[in-house]
């Protein structure tokens, strides 16, 4: 019995074997490879037609030339289970044996390869990066139907695919992906979706040092993504800002009510998003500490930042406090996950922009209105604001070594832009009516 050369439990083991009830009147009989993974078995057949003579009382081979072809026979099977690496143990049994038994056994999967790469992401906490990935091979699957050959995605085939989405009313859950007119985000973040994972199966099934390219193709290389439109101006000025924040509570107004306090913790914890708030589990000493959930996974630091909470929240906080401890806020005992939080949140915005004049109000616009006036308004310089977002490009991350999580210099910052709000002078009321563009 031979073992493919893995160090991964779930590889598969091959033996030589006849079946007692395979044997003919003849005394002959059919020489099996029985292959056993993933505690399921299946035998494929040698091509051998061997008689009892050829085998102990046990069944087993003793014919030395009949023991060398199936020996031969196996240390091919296992060259092409080591051809797949560490890939190997996460196939099934049948896909195995069709990897073993086709001559077109290479060809790879990406739907399922897509989605098993879903999975592992979002077990990596970053389920808005999985739900994305998602919405595109769902996309995909309407496209090509629910198995793609990776050799069949081609340049010409991601074209006739991104015209699809141009074309086609898209099914998405979030309808805010496209307009009226088609001209919408989804063909720019489909088709980005599409090539990280083309990307993440060509570096899990290729290994260039040992010469193992099973997916040769590079058609990002030709087909160019699509250039998303520039989007419209979320952040609103310092005078609109002033205005959400003086907004009083409404009786039985849940998500309004949800919505401008949310708003204001956002603008005031420098533009800190509703998975974060929602999420978030160190205050200590005032001061909020968490890392950005829509980074954390992919800096080496994790997106840490600590934000002081400014006087102007303090209320805020103490009236949304987990009274358990568990997190900083209790959203999470009202709300199922960060995504139907976030999605109360922008449904209050919307009856908040229509009381106030400002056309598709989202809760995004607390973070882009916080950078604008501080870079606009307050002076801020572009550095110091960009740490405050938490964006950290490479060129800064060996002077954030040395930075040592000093973060007084990015709440200074946070405190001269909630003054210039404080002086700032509010323009006459506005009409309450939204006047659509033309």
């Amino acid at each position: 019995m031979f073992n493919v050369c893995l160090t991964n439990l779930d590889i598969p083991t091959f033996k030589a074997v006849v079946l007692k009830q395979h044997i003919r009147p003849d005394k002959t009989a059919q020489l099996k490879i029985r292959v056993t993974h993933q505690r399921k078995i299946a035998y494929l057949d040698a091509g051998l037609t061997v008689s009892t003579s050829d085998l102990t009382k046990k069944l087993a081979l003793k014919n030395p030339a009949f023991l060398f072809s199936a020996n031969d026979l196996i240390r091919n099977y296992i060259i092409t289970c080591n051809k797949y690496g560490a890939a190997i143990s996460n196939m099934t049994l049948d896909r195995l044996v069709k990897l073993l038994t086709d001559d077109s056994s290479e060809d790879i999967d990406f739907i399922s390869f897509a989605l098993d790469e879903i999975e592992r992401i979002k077990s990596e906490g970053r389920k808005g990066v999985a739900k994305n990935h998602l919405t595109a091979i769902k996309a995909l699957i309407r496209f090509s139907g629910k198995s793609l050959n990776a050799q069949d995605i081609t340049a010409a085939f991601l074209q006739q695919f991104e015209h699809l989405i141009r074309t086609t009313p898209d099914k998405a859950e979030n309808n805010t992906e496209r307009s009226n007119k088609g001209m919408s985000r989804a063909p720019s973040l489909y088709m980005s979706s599409i090539r990280a994972l083309h990307n993440r199966m060509k570096a899990h099934y290729n290994n260039e040092d040992l010469g193992v390219i099973l997916v040769p193709f590079s058609p990002f290389a030709k087909y160019k993504l699509p250039v998303e439109k520039v989007t419209r101006k979320r952040a609103i000025d310092a005078e609109k800002v002033k205005a959400i924040m003086n907004l009083p509570d409404k009786l039985e107004a849940v998500r309004y009510n949800l919505a401008k306090d949310c708003y204001i913790l956002s603008f005031c914890l420098i533009g800190m998003n509703s998975a974060d708030l929602y999420d978030c589990t160190e205050l200590k000493g005032g001061w909020l500490t968490y890392k950005r959930m829509k980074t954390r996974t992919r800096r080496k630091d994790e997106a840490k930042i600590s934000v002081k909470v400014q006087p102007e929240i303090e209320a805020l906080v103490k009236k949304y406090k987990d009274k358990t401890g568990k997190r900083v806020f209790n959203f999470y005992q009202h709300y199922a996950d960060s995504g139907t939080f976030g999605s109360a949140i922008n449904k209050g915005l919307k009856k908040i922009g229509e009381e106030l004049g400002l056309e598709d109000l989202e809760f995004y616009s607390a973070r882009h209105s916080w950078a604008t006036i501080a870079l606009n308004k307050v002076k801020i310089d572009l550095s110091s604001v960009h740490l405050a977002l938490n964006h950290v490009d490479p060129g800064m991350e060996v002077t954030k070594i040395y930075w040592e999580d000093d973060w007084s210099m990015i709440n200074d910052a946070n405190r001269k832009v909630l003054d210039y709000i404080k002086d700032v002078k509010e323009k006459e009321p506005l009409s309450g009516k939204v006047t659509k563009k033309k």
